[in-house]
């Protein structure tokens, strides 16, 4: 193998994050697409749709934070929060959309 093409290879920690990292991406991607779902089927209010957002975006924004810090940056927990800090973000980009898509349900 030339020496140029040792750069081209990606590094070991690039592949076992992807294991971290597509997982993650797809259950994002589906908590952002249930709720505006649930919405349009009026399983969810208009009321509830705020509150989980705001909720979410709080408990996010902290859960980052935390992650953020020096000592924890890097563990397993680091991870954890890190995940979540992603799983509560795409919940309160849902509940955002929800908010258009939300259909009143019919009366009777």
């Amino acid at each position: 193998m030339a020496p140029t093409s040792l750069t081209l290879l990606p590094p070991l920690g690039l592949a076992l994050r992807l294991s971290v990292v597509v997982p993650l991406a797809i259950a994002c991607l589906l908590v952002a697409v249930a709720i505006p779902i649930a919405a349009r089927q009026g399983r969810v209010t208009i009321p509830a749709c705020v509150g989980i957002g705001v909720a979410a975006a709080g408990i996010a924004l902290l859960a980052g934070r935390v992650a953020g810090v020096r000592r924890i940056t890097g563990t397993a927990s680091g991870m954890a929060l890190a995940v979540a800090f992603f799983l509560l973000s795409s919940t309160a980009f849902g509940s955002l959309l929800a908010l258009f898509f939300y259909r009143e349900p019919p009366e009777g």
